[in-house]
């Protein structure tokens, strides 16, 4: 994935989609005999790289821009993508439509690496993403948002430096990385204007002081504080209908019952969980506040005490609960040094909010 997608901007909830996939990715790659626990790692965490690239749940950092190199290989045609009519709607969001060719445009970056018992739940978790992303730049346009050309063409050079900087990427310009990806220039312009400019929007009324007392209330998330947990999922992508997910939830709810009583965390993992981490118990290993796992695992999992199991937990790969079975403190970190990524944390949790508020609003026809 060209993470100079998802990465290079203030907030790039224009980088849903990127998020969303790259997290499939992830956990493709970790079904591998070879690494179930990288798999379980980066399973409950959307956007590892989660969580899409049309815009509904992940803000990054400007300084993080990445490019790497290992996956500028071209792919061959998603098996998502044949035998379909490109021009079919697949959705209508405000009387504007959305057309299974920008699925497709989506898909095809990640090549034959979608297994065919998968790409219903990917080409839903695209269009959705697709969804966001329409919604966000009729909220701008609606409400004047302007971003300038010099503005644009900041964020361009800091994904072209990061090319540069990039040795395996050598020689190579940022369209023929971004045509290598199934992207263009067009995309990376329109993700960048999104991003800035619900920056500006929502950033209006972020003071030193909100900054300052959402640092404060929030301190797991900068001083480096780890958590090291199990869990047991079951996944409930590839469902379709309410029958499948009601019986997923009782699922999690049985292994939760049982994990209450006292039986052995480890051995209902290897018995109901669908994560390859089962086969080490459910461990994930340690794992940070932000930047690991998907919001709402990490949330539950920092919420707990060493020995307690939570709730079920829904994110995007289906219903986990966790067990947290060591916390390694971290040390003590100034406001000022994190001040700007606390900003950021600040911006994505707006975002967040006024995403849901606009689809609450938004008429959307789903047809597919």
């Amino acid at each position: 994935m060209l993470k100079g997608c998802s990465k290079s901007l203030g907030i790039v909830l224009s980088g849903i989609l990127c998020l969303q996939l790259s997290a499939f990715a992830a956990e493709t790659d970790a079904k591998k005999p070879s690494a179930p626990t990288k798999e379980a790692k980066s399973e409950p965490k959307t956007e590892t790289k989660t969580e899409a690239k049309a815009g509904t749940s992940k803000v990054e950092t400007k300084s993080d821009t990445k490019v790497e190199a290992n996956e500028s290989k071209p792919k061959a045609a998603a098996p998502a993508t044949k035998e379909q009519d490109p021009n079919k709607i697949l959705a209508t969001v405000n009387g504007e439509n959305i057309l299974q060719k920008d699925v497709n445009q989506i898909i095809s970056r990640f090549g034959n690496q979608i297994p065919e018992e998968q790409v219903s739940g990917v080409t839903k978790q695209v269009l959705d993403g697709l969804i966001t992303q329409k919604l966000l730049t009729q909220f701008i346009r609606d409400n004047k948002i302007e971003v300038s050309k010099a503005e644009i063409e900041t964020e361009l050079n800091k994904v072209r430096e990061d090319i540069k900087s990039n040795p395996g990427l050598a020689g190579k310009t940022l369209e023929q990385v971004l045509e290598t990806h199934g992207s263009s220039m067009d995309d990376l312009k329109r993700d960048i204007v999104i991003s800035l400019s619900l920056e500006k929007y929502l950033g209006k009324d972020l003071d030193d002081k909100k900054l300052k007392a959402y640092f404060d209330q929030n301190k797991a998330v900068y001083d480096g504080t780890e958590v090291k947990a199990s869990h047991i999922l079951v996944d409930t992508r590839t469902m379709t209908t309410d029958a499948e997910l009601s019986q997923a939830m009782e699922k999690i709810k049985k292994a939760k019952g049982e994990a209450d009583t006292g039986k052995d965390f480890a051995e209902l993992a290897k018995q109901y969980s669908d994560c390859p981490s089962k086969e080490k118990g459910g461990d994930l290993g340690f794992f940070k506040r932000k930047g690991q796992m998907v919001e709402p695992f990490a949330n539950a999992a920092f919420a707990l005490k060493v020995g307690q199991i939570s709730d079920p937990v829904k994110t995007n790969f289906g219903y986990h609960i966790i067990k947290v079975t060591e916390i390694k403190k971290g040390t003590d970190v100034k406001f000022d040094d994190v001040k700007q990524n606390v900003k950021q944390d600040m911006l994505q949790e707006k975002a967040q909010v006024l995403i849901s508020q606009i689809r609450q609003k938004a008429k959307i026809d789903i047809k597919v």
